[in-house]
């Protein structure tokens, strides 16, 4: 996004160059710091020889909160491995470290040279032996071919759209190196909204003892979101839903442009809205949302809404929103609340879903390495092929199984995403699915309505 458009947290990005030849000059890097371009190693003894330190390249836009959520889990995750003692191969003894570049991927105006010219930088002259992020679909496609060119594992925390993973399926002996740590794919969120919508028409209709048949969709203009526009097109109509007005905005509007959005739909009678947001537009549209007031819910994908923060900068405008979130402190797995509340602790903000994709990419690292007793892509991609239905990793943000493509298995008891509310006092809390996408069990509270729709009704 354009530096105007940043509201998240400001991070001090420390930019080095150079490092030590022989043993690594190691420069902790504080927990709430992102470091572009030099290799840090948080929990490795000091003098650890660079022969030992296994490098984890993370490409991410690393100065925008998609990249930083990558840092932060990935750095925790090193952290805590590296504290317990790192692994073991071959009888010795080695240690994780972190480097990242900047893919610029988040750019308002994208300029998919930048990625890829990271992407040959961080396995060229930074020396990266694996690799994680990813978070834009249209940058992703680009650099991708350059890793995939040096055999090279990369394991995806950010973007959602199905066709790397078909790509696995269509050429296995190019794309094996690939695999998706999080989110689940688009067609599975696709799925789950529609599930979610489904559910919730249900209970407007029983709360409000209106007709629930209206829905309009408010979307990012870009590739991700299309895919997922057209599964919602083709699918709610078969349930008696009318899609009765779409937006696809581009990324540079503005709070004006909001407001006559929200007008358009309140006029075209949506009793649901459906968000597809990756980025800041999402703060717009939901201060324009409690401005305006419309007759209709908000249930969908915001990003930005997944952040703590986004109360605060929303001014509250946020509240009863409804979003899609990888994980809360719930026990959606039996790691999850111990993983949430170090997270919490070490940085004083609840993860990112690229936080919780990145921290568990690396301990799937650790895992199949000490497992395959190997650092060959060969043998560490057998390795994680053994995180199967019969026996997923269990990692913060689900049970990881792979599908034939090398993509997250979805269910209840594998990986799904939760369905969370902005409440009217300020906390997020899980929201019941109706036990369609995962058990009542790990729900914190019940839905809240507007109160302006508590008041005046939701549109007819």
């Amino acid at each position: 996004m354009e530096s105007r458009q940043i509201v998240a947290v400001v991070l001090i990005i420390v930019i080095i160059a150079g490092v030590g030849v022989g043993l690594y000059l190691f420069m902790p890097a504080a927990y709430g710091t992102v470091v572009i371009g030099q290799l840090v190693t948080p929990g490795a003894p000091a003098g650890t020889p660079s022969d030992n330190i296994i490098v984890v390249g993370i490409l991410d836009p690393m100065t925008e909160i998609q990249g930083e959520g990558a840092w932060y889990g990935a750095y925790l995750a090193c952290d805590e491995i590296n504290t317990a003692g790192g692994i073991e191969v071959g009888g010795e003894t080695y240690y994780f470290g972190i480097i990242s570049e900047d893919t610029s991927e988040a750019d308002a105006e994208l300029d998919i040279s930048k990625g890829t010219a990271a992407a040959t930088k961080i396995i060229t002259e930074d020396g990266a032996q694996f690799l994680l992020g990813g978070f834009r679909t249209e940058s992703l496609l680009a650099y991708i071919e350059t890793v995939m060119d040096e055999d090279l594992i990369f394991i995806n925390t950010g973007a959602s759209t199905d066709s790397f993973c078909q790509n696995v399926i269509d050429d296995y002996d190019r794309y094996k190196y690939f695999f998706r740590a999080m989110p689940i794919n688009s067609t599975s969120l696709a799925s789950s909204l529609l599930r979610y919508i489904l559910y919730l028409d249900g209970y407007l209709t029983a709360v409000t003892a209106a007709n629930i048949t209206k829905v309009a969709i408010i979307r990012e203009g870009l590739d991700w979101t299309s895919g997922m526009s057209a599964f919602l097109n083709g699918y709610l109509p078969l349930y008696g839903m009318e899609i009765v007005h779409e937006v696809a905005y581009p990324i540079t509007a503005e709070a004006a442009d909001f407001a006559t959005y929200w007008s358009q739909i309140d006029a075209a009678g949506a009793q649901i809205t459906i968000p597809i947001i990756s980025a800041q537009g999402g703060i717009l549209m939901m201060t324009q949302y409690a401005s305006a007031q419309p007759g209709c819910v908000l249930a969908g994908i915001d990003v930005m809404s997944q952040l703590d923060t986004y109360w605060a900068e929303t001014g509250g405008g946020c509240a009863y929103e409804v979003v899609l979130q990888s994980t809360l402190r719930t026990n959606k797995t039996t790691k999850t609340i111990a993983f949430w509340d170090s997270f919490l602790s070490h940085y004083n903000s609840e993860p990112l879903y690229t936080a919780v994709g990145s921290y568990d990419a690396m301990y799937m690292y650790a895992q199949a390495i000490e497992d395959a007793q190997s650092f060959d892509s060969d043998d560490v991609v057998a390795s994680l092929e053994e995180f199967t239905r019969a026996s997923p990793f269990v990692g913060a943000g689900g049970n990881v199984a792979w599908t034939l493509g090398h993509d997250l298995l979805e269910g209840s008891s594998y990986s799904y995403t939760l369905f969370t509310q902005w409440q009217s006092d300020g906390t997020k809390q899980c929201v019941s699915s109706g036990g369609l996408i995962y058990p009542d069990s790990i729900v914190t509270a019940p839905f809240e309505m507007p109160q302006w729709i508590e008041d005046d009704g939701i549109n007819p």
